[in-house]
């Protein structure tokens, strides 16, 4: 008995020290996965909802953040703040309401995790996607970047693209890189 108690506890280790490599893949995926369900207003999105929730509020110790996704512990509070902002909303508003407020945080959440995807983008072997989009503009350039991003995430998915949503407003290094100058643009690498 104590032998299969010892061999449960180190499977249990395992697979917490493994969750931590993968914590923004994981993440990205889920964040993904909602934005589009609720672009679609999908009745599964309730259900994507709270695997993004148990998987954004999952412990990770902050030498993990800084070290291996490059962020710190007060980036990811202020997106997991901005999360729970969204969340107080989604109760009061329409399902059109929410799809702006989560591009929203999702633009804050590839914020907030810049350097480690943009080293894991360029370093695939797969074909790549990058849009160009923005947190801060005109109505009608923001609603094209919600739409665009939204496509998108469908389309690299579709077809096993890799993709990466970049907040030009906040990171215009590679907008000027490629002289892609207007947003939503999008760049196949």
């Amino acid at each position: 008995m104590n032998l299969f108690s010892s061999a449960v506890t180190s499977f249990v280790i395992i697979i917490n020290l493994s969750a931590f490599p993968q914590y923004f893949e994981t993440l990205e995926e889920s964040a993904t996965n909602y934005f589009i369900s609720i672009s679609k207003a999908d009745q599964n999105s309730d259900a994507e909802f709270n695997n993004l929730n148990n998987i954004l509020f999952t412990q990770i110790a902050e030498e993990t953040l800084i070290k291996t996704y490059q962020t710190t512990l007060k980036d990811l509070d202020s997106l997991r703040n901005h999360f729970k902002e969204y969340e107080s909303e989604l109760r009061n508003i329409s399902s059109d309401s929410a799809f702006v407020l989560f591009n929203q945080w999702y633009l804050h959440f590839s914020n907030t995790f810049y350097n480690y995807a943009e080293e894991n983008f360029f370093s695939s072997d797969k074909v790549k996607l990058l849009l160009f989009s923005a947190s801060v503009s005109c109505a009608c350039t923001l609603e094209m970047c919600r739409k665009q991003t939204a496509d998108l995430i469908n389309f690299a998915k579709q077809n096993g693209y890799d993709f990466w949503i970049v907040d030009s407003y906040e990171n215009n290094q590679l907008q000027i890189e490629y002289e892609t100058l207007f947003a939503p643009s999008v760049i196949r690498i």
